[in-house]
């Protein structure tokens, strides 16, 4: 049998019904400030909003026009309820956008540079089933204003298949568009699956800047896709600091969100909100603890409510911890945990430090540790002839504790028992004899899969060729708008 869990619920219906009547109040009282582009503004002023410079607001007939299309969204998937999860495969990627790099060799923090970004890239392509949500690197050693140009073309350049790199200059689109069609070798390519982000962030409480939006219509024109809306709300800065009253102002984010998508293109954006929480003594954003996996489970019983279907839980392994330590296997692993319990069986943020601010492919060994234990959890048991194994224990057992040197646990042992790689499980005298510490073995683990790691790239090189000319032009066009603003 392998493992089944159920999602927690953490609002019951009533609860969730008062949340939703105040974010209801708050999207009708605060208008959105976003000074958009003149098709953005003009499109929601077509749609019904009221728009008063770079304040929009939402009019009843436009709120009432928006809450039916989520009405008949959630008549085709049905009724908000818990998923229950039977699946033991557990997946699991990096991700990230770190400035910070947690040197190998000393475990300081320092910028982030080309030369991580490849090692990484190299790392991660160590293993198979490995995916990659992000970069984990920016470098910050080539020119800012065209520096996500120069980590999508360091992916492309040292991966065996791109991963998302975020566009975060509208004037960098095209650049992005031309790295991705000389690797997939057409524009068509490009159009039809874009390996990278242009989604227009939206900054809480209820404001979008104009850059933002710049790279939202940016991707609608150059690449006709729909406008996409995301935000990370830092409850207690952003939001209010109770629970419920992050989720009723996210709530009304997110229905404002998706009457924009739906002035812009005729369709919903769905569940728009990530929180994350704010702590009060250090003065940082952090994206673990009780309260954020709480706020996120809430947030997915809310999007159900909203728009229907199951729900479960989100869920990374993420840490606030600057280098790789107990603090960090600590939060990762009781994250984890919580998120398997939930149905969570793909989990993010490996190799993570900082809140996403940072990274350590020592931290990276640690958390392939963690995850073996959740894939082992998740595997479940098996309860056949073979496994209850009747009749060895028959024979063996009243001759004594000899099932070691049996056949059938040669056969079985790998597959029943979890071995962790860098767990110290000797005894305490063998230990004493050569003290070395998880973290250790980490690191030397680190070690030899960098030097063991190859550039896995299928660029060929006038494919390589082309990726630095268009680098080259971005750094030029990037230089010109800062001349320009001069």
């Amino acid at each position: 049998m392998i493992l089944r869990t159920q999602c927690a619920t953490v609002l019951s219906d009533e609860e969730l019904a008062r949340i939703e009547e105040a974010a209801l109040r708050l999207w009708a009282r605060v208008p959105l400030r976003a000074p958009g582009t003149d098709e953005f503004m003009s499109a929601l002023r077509d749609f019904g909003c009221d728009i008063d410079g770079d304040r929009i607001g939402f009019p009843a007939q436009v709120r009432e026009r928006t809450l039916a299309r989520i009405a008949a969204a959630r008549e085709q998937t049905g009724p908000h309820r818990p998923a229950i999860v039977e699946n033991q495969r557990v997946g699991y990627q990096t991700n990230g956008q770190a400035f910070y790099a947690c040197d190998l060799e000393t475990e300081r923090l320092r910028m982030a540079s080309t030369a991580d970004l490849e090692e990484w890239c190299h790392v991660c392509d160590c293993y198979a089933e490995m995916r990659r949500g992000h970069p984990t690197y920016i470098p910050q050693d080539v020119p800012r204003a065209s520096c996500d140009v120069h980590t999508f073309a360091t992916v492309l350049l040292h991966s065996s298949r791109p991963c998302l790199v975020s566009v975060y200059n509208a004037e960098m689109i095209p650049f992005f568009i031309e790295l991705q069609a000389v690797y997939e070798g057409s524009v068509e390519a490009v159009h039809e699956h874009p390996a990278f982000n242009t989604i227009c962030y939206m900054n809480s409480p209820f404001m979008i800047s104009r850059e933002a939006i710049e790279i939202g219509m940016g991707a609608r024109e150059l690449l006709d896709q729909p406008l996409r809306i995301s935000s990370m709300p830092v409850m207690g800065s952003a939001t209010p600091v109770t629970l419920a009253g992050t989720l009723a102002l996210a709530t009304a984010e997110c229905l404002a969100a998706n009457a924009v998508t739906l002035a812009l293109d005729d369709r919903l954006s769905g569940w728009t909100e990530a929180p994350v929480s704010f702590d009060m003594r250090a003065g940082a954003a952090v994206a673990t603890g009780p309260e954020v996996s709480l706020l996120r489970l809430a947030c997915r019983q809310m999007a159900a409510w909203l728009f229907g279907g199951e729900w479960s839980a989100m869920a990374g392994l993420s840490t606030s911890a600057k280098a790789p330590s107990a603090q960090a296997v600590l939060e990762k692993a009781l994250e984890g945990m919580w998120g398997l319990a939930n149905g969570v069986r793909s989990f993010a943020s490996l190799g993570i430090l900082a809140t996403s601010d940072a990274a350590s492919i020592t931290q990276l060994m640690l958390d392939l540790e963690i995850v073996g234990y959740l894939a082992r959890l998740a595997q479940g048991l098996e309860a056949g002839a073979g496994a209850i194994a009747e009749e060895l224990s028959a024979e063996v057992a009243p001759r004594g504790a000899y099932f070691l040197e049996q056949e059938h646990t040669a056969r079985h042992f790998r597959s029943e028992l979890w071995l962790p790689e860098l767990l110290d499980r000797r005894t305490p005298m063998a230990w004493a004899a050569d003290p070395a510490e998880m973290l250790d073995a980490a690191r030397r683990k680190a070690a030899r899969v960098l030097a063991e790691a190859e550039n896995r790239s299928p660029l060929s090189d006038e494919q390589r060729r082309a990726i630095a000319g268009i680098v080259a032009a971005a750094d030029r066009r990037a230089q010109e708008r800062d001349l320009a603003r001069e």
